[in-house]
């Protein structure tokens, strides 16, 4: 027979593995035609202003990227435009249907345990998480096309401050350096 404490580490064994479960990485693809490392200048797409603080952090955190990459942005004639996009999207997860709790004590000189479950009835709950998921472009004016795409790992904002600069430099990771 088990002792509680084998099934209590088993059970939180099992809630590490399960904890760990893979999220969805940063995502890009460079079309097969495009030289982007012979590129030296970049703009914005349209050259929309900044709209506000997300819109402000977007571009600080691709300026930074693309400058550590050897790019330089430029108003007159880049070699490529930056576009971006922000999409808000709702996940849910399933909570548990089945709840089991441990307890052991003692008192007066005896020892015990228990074990505790309990199932809902009726449907289970669901944990609704609101995510946002970045898409850079870049767009290669001379040839009207896009050149360079690119999609973050899911973040939640604004609940972390560093969670735009993050989602950017994850998917710009990808982005290739210039070529000197």
């Amino acid at each position: 027979m088990a002792t509680p404490y084998r099934v209590i580490a088993a059970i939180a064994f099992a809630a590490a593995v399960l904890g760990c479960a893979s999220q969805p990485k940063p995502d890009w693809t460079t079309a097969p035609e495009a030289d982007i490392p012979a590129y030296a200048t970049y703009g914005w797409a349209n050259n929309a202003p900044e709209r506000g603080i997300l819109d402000s952090q977007v571009r600080g955190a691709i300026r930074a990227e693309l400058g550590e990459k050897g790019y330089t942005e430029a108003t007159e004639r880049p070699d490529f435009l930056i576009a971006y996009e922000s999409q808000e999207y709702e996940t849910a997860k399933e909570k548990p249907p089945v709840s089991i709790g441990f307890g052991v004590g003692s008192w007066g000189g005896s020892g015990g345990g228990g074990v505790g479950a309990s199932v809902p009835v009726g449907g289970g709950e669901q944990e609704i998480t609101v995510q946002n998921r970045l898409t850079v472009r870049a767009v290669d004016p001379s040839k009207d096309s896009e050149v360079w795409i690119g999609t973050s790992a899911p973040f939640i904002y604004p609940s972390d401050g560093d969670a735009v600069a993050k989602a950017i430099e994850g998917v710009m990771s990808g982005f290739p350096a210039r070529r000197n």
